[in-house]
């Protein structure tokens, strides 16, 4: 079977961990908030290519992911246990990328910020989840 280069995504998760610990040391920090959201954004991406990649490797019919819509890609990633949570929390995560790229609020990031733990572990379980095709650890 193929495998899928995780390096991209592995020292992401990483980055976006020393942030997240960063910021729990001072909420106050702006920077560390913003680098917080910033690392938010590409783990994201990184991630729901990974998840589209990872479902055409596997798939009987791979063009048949690329035509699915990205709530079916991530049902069928849920399906696969290659993610941990369903479309209803991954709606979300979407919800904030979205919000992310289109303005800057101070209480949007505030309560975007709210659910960063919660994604940086959905991260870690999709990593792991990718892993025993590849040799990549976090």
């Amino acid at each position: 079977m193929e495998k899928l280069d995780l390096t991209a995504i592995t020292k992401a998760i990483r980055t976006f961990k020393i942030a997240l610990d960063e910021y729990q040391k001072d909420t106050s920090n702006e920077f560390v908030r913003d680098a917080c959201v910033q690392r938010f954004e590409y783990c994201y991406d990184l991630a729901t290519k990974m998840i589209s990649r990872h479902l055409s490797m596997v798939a009987d019919n791979p063009s048949a992911i690329k035509e699915m819509s990205f709530q079916d890609k991530i049902r069928e990633a849920y399906n696969r246990k290659l993610v941990q949570s369903s479309w209803d929390t991954w709606w979300v995560y979407r919800d904030n990328r979205n919000k992310t790229s289109h303005s800057y609020n101070l209480n949007v990031v505030l309560d975007i910020m709210q659910s960063l733990d919660d994604f940086y572990l959905e991260l870690v379980y999709l990593l792991n989840a990718l892993q025993p095709q590849n040799d990549t650890e976090l």
